[in-house]
């Protein structure tokens, strides 16, 4: 039916769907809404498509049978009358189970979820909250639920599902029934699987043989999103059986299960599009399901839909059935081709409105982009990339890709970047459409980056899947390492590799320095736990180890590997052991890959390791690198616990200024080593191109050595070690181990660099020193000394639009800079385009949009923003969007910026997708750093109810705003306000925010004198 439309009030009420059948419940009770029925068979799931005549997916519920008798009776002047004898009795009765109801309310205790007067609220917990108790899980019906596990029976394998769905866009109404059909592993009375806020209507079991079994207990336990379904006999070892569910639910406005989202047409039109979000643990929200991703199987997908819309699924479409009417419109029914065996988390399906363009690769590969009908346009460059990026991946791997088709969808409300679902990859706006006259270069690029990982992941994560979450590294950190061999192999002259250590392993490296932080490989349990891994470590840590690695072994050893992990668990699952010995096999066992990188998987942190010259003799010493405020010696750096004691197999590279193309490999056992140099050596470089997932810390004699090469010649060393120096530097310093003086005198050589890579690596420091220095006496000093090393490479990248790709990406970054730290000429320039593009509409060139908006408003007023804030509201271009979203929060007006963040709280306005960005940007400038904070303390509760506890959103959002405070009353607003809630998956967030400022605290106090005196002596030269 077309989106937005109401039903006739003639419609009729029922769809067409397979019958399950009516049988008599005769347990122990239910925890869902259950209607019991007498004898009719349910029908065996082979005949799921086949049989329409069905009561199932009706939107309205028919009258009750009752009806009539009720209506006559009360109608008509009916009068009901008995004798006192029988009234008497009659009260007696009711009076009696009156009694006997509160007796079981009283014994059973409260069923409701609601806080009541005087109660603590749902997020509060106490200070004994993490004391160990003995804890009996409690069905909703009161009763024990008998499985007192997060995790499922191992015992329980399911093969194959069988769904028939049915969502209504006009009442939100989902109607669904699933065949499971199950192998046990060993005898037994019950099963358990995953349901979220489903009500189950029916349910039956039947054995292979097709015999109903008798059910005689059904609980629900919401605390682990399990049901319990015992049956009278046993479940025999050995053998197969078939559960078969009908349920209903709604869809959600959360952006996980099954949800509707939103988008405007170019008539002004809303709308509605059913769509899908089953990672982590979501998928148990739209169907009853085995949700853990170890329980591959089989699935079979009907659905139904109005003629107006499309549905797309996993796999291609087989069979389009006419079903009839239903609430005025046609209905089709959509049979889809049965899936090869994945994971429950990447089944999806959709049903929508949409156009679409489509190609085939060189090798064959059918791929196609579906969008709203105005960006199909913006669809081809997301086209063209996936075709030749899907090839290389193929032979990359030597695995073909195997399922018939390919299909990317925009999804207008998405919370994460893209989604991996396999055959049926879903995808934000901003990840995905491309203007070639609209889009900047940077977000040219991340998009490639995009549609280059979640399509690494149809090898990676799809065919072979991790075991268990505690591993979502061998998703995340191979598809963000691949996504740069991906792009780099399309679009060699964007030098991606040399990117990757600015965009994956320098975060990772800052992350991973907290003592908050977790290893890549990491025990967990509920959804929450599960949530709150999908960060930097996991990604970033993770894909730089792979890296790492790969340069070890070399590329052809790797891809030896990699070829024969896939073939070895295609459709299967692994876990990192199984990946480290297909490595080993790889390298004829010269290698204990496992060995070598479980001291990188199994531990937080990484090394520091630290170079001393003794007359001809180097000694590379190892510890573990964090960021504390404790002392040297402090235990800190021992804990948590680690069996291998913060020691790591270290494969050292490193130059020496005789021969900078000679690269020297050093493997540090765990240990200590000593290795001789040439006595003309005046320096050597670690950590050759930051390939390396470490620290390096050099003497005294040698930093100034460096220092001065980089002053004199800095070309002596690529682009990647000019970044790595200054990374290292700078955060040497702000772990008290580098006077602040040294990162400083080093950046000088600043002056003379023309490269991406190191300027980009700098502004991400400088940016962070002038946040956390905006309330010191150092704050104006370290703007003027930014704009002296800048100005000159504000002038070699210039206002003209062109040049190569990393130019332009250069550009952008320089000259947002300048503005930000008040370079005139960039200032007066930019005011100037920003004037021509407001009064006479005169175009800004796509990369120095970002430059001229931040401009506009930094030093403009109401007008200027309004005019931005205007634009916002109505490009179709997304890109164009999220820049936007960004300059706005550059205003110099705290009552600009307080309107700001509170356009944040309508979902009209600003999409809670994008509300992390807001609140990011506010709180980066200095004039909203407090506003930003202020609105998350009062506006917390909206913010949960916008993105859940459950949701990783959150953690972002405490992140975002907290990152950059840096005094004491900072640190204790925010450990107070948050002290005693319970923030879900948000918790490690919170835990390394607090950690930050406490961090910064420290840097400004034991730093701030040091810098005020170098940056006066250094401006009065």
């Amino acid at each position: 039916m077309p989106l937005g439309t109401s039903p006739p009030p003639d419609a009729p009420v029922e769809i067409p769907m397979e019958p399950m059948g009516r049988y008599k419940q005769n347990g122990n009770g239910t925890n869902h809404t259950h209607t019991s029925y007498t004898s009719q068979t349910l029908c065996p799931s082979a005949s799921y498509t086949n049989n329409l005549a069905c009561e199932l997916g009706g939107v309205a519920g028919t009258e009750s049978p009752a009806g009539p008798t009720k209506k006559s009776l009360y109608e008509n002047n009916g009068v009901a009358a008995c004798s006192q004898k029988r009234a008497l009795f009659i009260a007696t009765v009711v009076f009696a189970l009156l009694f006997l109801t509160s007796v079981i309310i009283a014994y059973t205790g409260p069923q409701s979820d609601c806080t009541c007067a005087g109660e603590k609220p749902p997020n509060f917990v106490d200070e004994d909250w993490n004391v160990t108790k003995t804890f009996v899980p409690r069905a909703t019906n009161g009763q024990i639920f008998p499985w007192n596990n997060v995790r499922l029976p191992p015992y329980i394998k399911p093969t194959r599902y069988n769904i028939t769905i049915h969502p209504n866009l006009t009442t939100l109404e989902v109607k669904g029934q699933v065949s499971i059909e199950f192998h046990v592993e060993k005898d037994t009375h019950f099963i358990v699987l995953h349901s979220k806020n489903l009500s189950i209507t029916d349910k039956m079991i039947q054995d292979r043989k097709g015999h109903n079994l008798r059910i005689t207990k059904m609980l629900e336990y919401t605390g682990a999103q399990q049901i319990y379904i015992e049956i009278k006999d046993k479940f025999r070892k050995r053998n197969n059986y078939t559960l078969n569910i009908r349920y209903t639910t709604k869809l959600g406005m959360d952006y996980e299960g099954f949800y509707v989202s939103t988008y405007t047409n170019e008539n002004g039109d809303t709308r509605f599009l059913a769509t899908t979000h089953f990672e982590p643990t979501y998928a148990r929200a739209a169907f009853p399901c085995f949700d853990e991703p170890q329980l591959k199987a089989k699935f079979k997908m009907s659905i139904f839909r109005d003629r107006f819309h499309i549905a797309l699924f996993n796999m291609p479409v087989v069979t389009t059935e006419d079903v009839g009417f239903y609430m005025g419109t046609g209905l089709l029914r959509d049979d889809f081709k049965e899936s090869v065996e994945m994971s429950t988390y990447l089944v999806a399906f959709v049903i929508c409105d949409y156009e679409h363009v489509n190609t085939n690769s060189d090798r064959g590969f059918p791929v196609t982009v579906y969008t709203p009908p105005t960006f199909t346009s913006q669809a081809f460059f997301a086209l063209n990339i996936t075709t030749h990026i899907m090839d290389y991946y193929a032979d990359f791997f030597m695995v073909p890709y195997p399922l018939p088709k390919q299909d990317l969808v925009i999804i207008p409300d998405f919370a994460t970047g893209a989604m991996e679902n396999w055959g049926l990859i879903t995808f934000r706006e901003s990840s995905l459409l491309f203007d070639p006259v609209e889009t900047s270069t940077a977000a040219h690029q991340s998009i490639a980056v995009i549609i280059a990982h979640e399509l690494a992941h149809q090898w990676f994560g799809n065919l072979v899947t991790m075991k268990w979450w505690n591993d979502l590294w061998l998703n995340e950190g191979f598809a963000s390492f691949l996504e740069y061999l991906g792009v780099d192999n399309l679009f060699p002259e964007w030098k991606m590799m040399e990117q990757f250590i600015v965009d994956k392993t320098q975060p990772a490296l800052a992350l991973d320095a907290l003592s908050s932080s977790h290893p890549v490989s990491v025990p967990v349990h509920d959804p929450n736990e599960i949530e709150a891994i999908f960060d930097t470590i996991s990604f970033s840590k993770g894909a730089a180890i792979l890296h790492m690695l790969g340069k070890f072994l070399q590329q052809e050893t790797l891809q030896n590997g990699l070829n024969d992990y896939l073939n070895t668990y295609r459709f299967n699952n692994a876990d990192t052991k199984e990946l480290w010995n297909v490595f080993s096999r790889n390298t004829n066992q010269s290698l204990d890959v496992k060995l070598i990188m479980d001291t990188w998987t199994q531990q937080m942190g990484f090394p520091l390791i630290t170079i001393t010259r003794e007359d001809n003799e180097i000694i590379a010493t190892q510890e573990r690198f964090l960021l504390t405020t404790e002392g040297v010696n402090s235990t800190a750096r021992s804990m948590p616990k680690s069996k291998h004691e913060y020691k790591w197999y270290v494969p050292l590279t490193y130059i020496a200024d005789n021969d900078t193309e000679c690269v020297y490999n050093v493997w540090m056992n765990m240990s200590d080593v000593r290795f001789e140099i040439d006595p003309d050596v005046k320096w050597i470089k670690a950590n050759v191109n930051q390939s390396g997932f470490y620290r390096v810390m050099y003497d005294d004699a040698m930093w100034a050595a460096i220092i001065n090469t980089l002053r004199k010649n800095h070309t002596v060393f690529n682009a990647a070690d000019r970044a790595s120096l200054i990374d290292d530097a700078f955060t040497l310093c702000r772990a008290g181990l580098l006077n602040a003086t040294v990162p400083l005198e080093m950046s000088l050589y600043l002056i003379n660099e023309r490269d991406y890579v190191p300027w980009a690596t700098a502004i991400e420091h400088f940016q962070s020193w002038s946040r956390i220095l905006s309330e010191s006496l150092s704050y104006k000093l370290f703007l003027q000394y930014m704009r002296k090393i800048m100005t000159p490479v504000t002038k070699f990248v210039g206002w003209n639009d062109k040049g190569p790709h990393l130019k332009k990406l250069m550009r952008s970054s320089i000259l947002s800079t300048a503005v930000l730290c008040e370079i005139n000429d960039t200032v007066s320039q930019a005011k100037t385009v920003f004037q021509n593009w407001m009064t006479k509409n005169e175009t800004v060139p796509s990369d120095l949009k970002e430059v001229v908006y931040t401009a506009g408003i930094k030093y403009g007023g109401l007008a200027e923003w309004q005019h931005c804030w205007d634009t916002y509201n109505t490009t179709k271009v997304a890109s164009e969007r999220k820049l936007l979203l960004k300059a706005l929060g550059a205003a110099s007006d705290p009552w600009l910026l307080q309107r700001y963040l509170l356009e944040t709280l309508e979902r009209d306005m600003v999409k809670p997708q994008d509300v992390k960005i807001v609140l990011a940007v506010v709180s980066a400038n200095p004039e909203g750093r407090l506003h930003a904070w202020r609105h998350l303390k009062a506006y917390w509760p909206t913010m949960q109810s916008l993105f859940g506890n459950a949701t990783f959103m959150m953690g972002g959002l405490i992140s975002a705003v907290t990152a950059h405070l840096s005094t004491p009353y900072d640190y204790y607003d925010v450990s107070t306000y948050f002290k005693g809630m319970h923030v879900g998956s948000a918790s490690r967030a919170l835990e390394q925010s607090l950690e930050t400022i406490k961090l910064n605290i420290n840097w400004v106090t034991q730093n701030q004198a040091e810098i005020y005196k170098w940056l006066r002596n250094y401006v009065n030269q």
